[in-house]
């Protein structure tokens, strides 16, 4: 009888350890026993420990906003931006009140210089407070009055400031490619910024009140002057018995100049003001042009013949 009731005995044992297994094994492995671990291991500076715990604590509540926050975080601080992304836009898109995970993602963006993403994930906050975070980090560009390109004459270049941008914003500027959110930037004064002949960068980017700057832009201006057309003479040349008065044009800003010694003229030849008359006899007008960037034209030569009726 005796044997029995020892191995009831050895039984009821056997099932109280398994049982105790079993709560041990649900509470080691419980979300609240979880995110403690990953808590203490957050205050030991054990962020690879603590990853591990915020991550089974998931297994429990995956949609629990501070884990996914905390889990986010925890990979930025261990230089793992993409999958701190994966955990930080799910909070957010669950949670679109929760600060936090909206400043770290914000922070993240910023780092990378990504505002487009920025931007895509305002459509999640859904809180006042949440949007004001955004002003601190989304800080658009200064718009530019001319885009970038190919020019055959200088450009007047003007910044302003962005729609619906506070009034306190200031514009830093630079024309040789540097970053104008750094030493290299130049105080926007609203002035015009007169650009000349080659390749120009610039570069632009608003500041805020508390000293933030935002994205930057940039316009590429690549300006190679041309030599003006030769002249346009009327009457342009002939034979003429009666005396004749001749006009020469050329382009915008040009200066003209000309010689009736079938010489090439220069600068210090005769300049045209205005109508010219043909001088008797046979002679060759030669006309040259100088733009504003002292640039000279063709020389253009033409005969004329005068000779009065008279004689």
């Amino acid at each position: 009888m005796r044997k029995p009731r020892h191995f009831k005995l050895i039984i009821v044992l056997a099932v109280l350890v398994a049982l105790m297994g079993i709560v041990y094994f649900r509470y080691t492995h419980s979300f609240s026993y979880q995110y403690t671990a990953a808590r203490q291991a957050d205050a030991n500076k054990d962020y690879d420990k603590a990853i591990v715990h915020y991550r089974r604590a998931l297994g429990s509540d995956p949609e629990d906003i501070k884990t996914l926050c905390a889990l986010g975080e925890d990979y930025l601080k261990t230089k793992h931006p993409a999958s701190a992304e994966i955990y930080l836009l799910r909070a957010v898109k669950l949670d679109g009140k929760y600060e936090k995970s909206f400043e770290l993602l914000l922070k993240l963006y910023e780092s990378e210089g990504d505002y487009n993403r920025m931007e895509n994930i305002y459509k999640y906050a859904k809180s006042d407070s949440v949007k004001k975070i955004f002003k601190d980090y989304l800080i658009k560009p200064p718009e530019f009055s001319v885009k970038g390109g190919k020019f055959s004459d200088d450009v007047s270049l003007t910044l302003s400031l962005p729609k619906d941008a506070d009034e306190d914003y200031q514009i830093f500027y630079t024309t040789d490619g540097k970053a104008p959110n750094g030493v290299h930037g130049h105080l926007y004064d609203g002035s015009v910024i007169f650009l000349t002949q080659g390749k120009t960068k610039v570069r632009a980017v608003c500041r805020n009140k508390n000293g933030k700057f935002g994205e930057v832009s940039a316009e590429t201006f690549n300006i190679k002057y041309i030599k003006p057309e030769e002249p346009k003479v009327t009457p342009n040349g002939g034979t003429f018995k009666k005396k004749t008065k001749v006009k020469i044009t050329a382009g915008e800003d040009c200066t003209i100049y000309y010689s009736w010694t079938n010489k090439n003229p220069d600068k210090k030849s005769k300049k045209y003001t205005k109508k010219i008359t043909v001088p008797k006899g046979y002679h060759v007008l030669s006309v040259v042009a100088y733009d504003k960037h002292e640039l000279k034209s063709k020389t253009y030569h033409m005969g004329f013949m005068y000779y009065p009726e008279s004689e």
